[in-house]
């Protein structure tokens, strides 16, 4: 089975054991980082390279909306779910603009995220 890796990104660390403890249960599937806001995010991910990021909107500095434009112009084939507590279509709209592969809010069910993660990883590169 192949691994896939997955970095998480969220200003709470309780939130990103609740993230690590759901996503290291699921086979094939490993936690390889973490940050805490925009600008570690970004180094995180020129450094591990996961296959998928699992990022908040909400984090310290620039955005998770930043965030995710500065990703993906760093790489275009990144793969970025938003797991976010905002509901409003606008955040929506924002994160898919940025280059966002899918969009989870955090009073979702757990397998949402998990779908959500897995249907980025086999989004056509």
């Amino acid at each position: 089975m192949i691994e896939r890796r997955i970095m998480i990104v969220d200003d709470h660390p309780v939130v990103r054991e609740g993230y690590r403890r759901l996503i290291d249960l699921q086979p094939g599937l490993r936690i390889v980082a973490e940050a805490d806001d925009a600008r570690s995010a970004y180094a995180r991910y020129r450094d591990t390279a996961p296959d998928v990021v699992v990022m908040d909107v909400t984090i310290p500095g620039a955005s998770g909306i930043e965030a995710i434009r500065h990703i993906r112009q760093y790489d275009r084939h990144a793969r970025i779910v938003v797991f976010t507590m905002h509901h409003g279509s606008a955040y929506a709209l924002k994160s898919f603009e940025a280059g966002a592969a899918g969009y989870v809010t955090k009073s979702s069910e757990p397998q949402y995220l998990i779908r959500a993660i897995l249907g980025a990883l086999s989004a056509a590169r």
